[in-house]
């Protein structure tokens, strides 16, 4: 059985483009246990997550999680607490080029893979208004720096990308794939 320590709607959604059946179990991990100036943040909430489930009963079963910042300036930027929250981040990343770090752990059967990959997303100039019109009219509060990489073709908010598409979304699945097979064929 495969079990995704996640109940993010975007991971489950890059997971079914791999597995028709899996499990869905949400950590039990308190992220504010580790340093937000911690240079290897997601890596470690990754490992944390899929730990936090991890029991004798799915010693067979592979365990996926992740963990997604985004990062500028040394920077953490999480999920945003309010609306004005994610207002002042995407002031603060509008113009820039910051980084999306998404670490994630696969564990099975005692052997646990753990990484991060990062995407580096410029943002085009965005105005008060623009900001304000995102904020207003999409679901910013769930995702890392208060933006989602897939509603970018109505509001235009990304001048460039370089790296894992997917990984922006929070779930760098062509990596994860690789390192599942590894993981199982080892």
């Amino acid at each position: 059985m495969i079990i995704l320590a996640s109940s993010s709607p975007r991971r489950i959604e890059l997971l079914k483009t791999l597995y028709d059946d899996f499990r869905i179990i949400k950590p039990t991990f308190d992220e504010s246990l580790i340093s937000k100036d911690d240079k290897d943040l997601a890596l470690k909430e990754s490992y944390e997550k899929g730990k936090s489930i991890l029991n004798p009963t799915y010693f067979n079963d592979l365990i996926i999680s992740a963990d997604t910042i985004v990062r500028l300036n040394n920077k953490v930027y999480g999920k945003p607490k309010d609306k004005n929250e994610a207002i002042t981040f995407l002031k603060e990343l509008s113009n820039n080029t910051h980084e999306v770090v998404t670490g994630y752990s696969l564990f099975f059967k005692g052997k646990v893979i753990s990484k991060q990959v990062v995407t580096y997303v410029t943002f085009n100039y965005l105005n008060e208004e623009q900001i304000i019109n995102y904020v207003n009219n999409e679901m910013v509060l769930d995702k890392a720096g208060a933006y989602a990489i897939q509603d970018d073709n109505k509001f235009h908010i990304i001048k460039e990308i370089k790296g894992s598409y997917n990984n922006v979304i929070g779930f760098p699945i062509e990596y994860i794939k690789e390192d599942i097979d590894k993981l199982i064929n080892s």
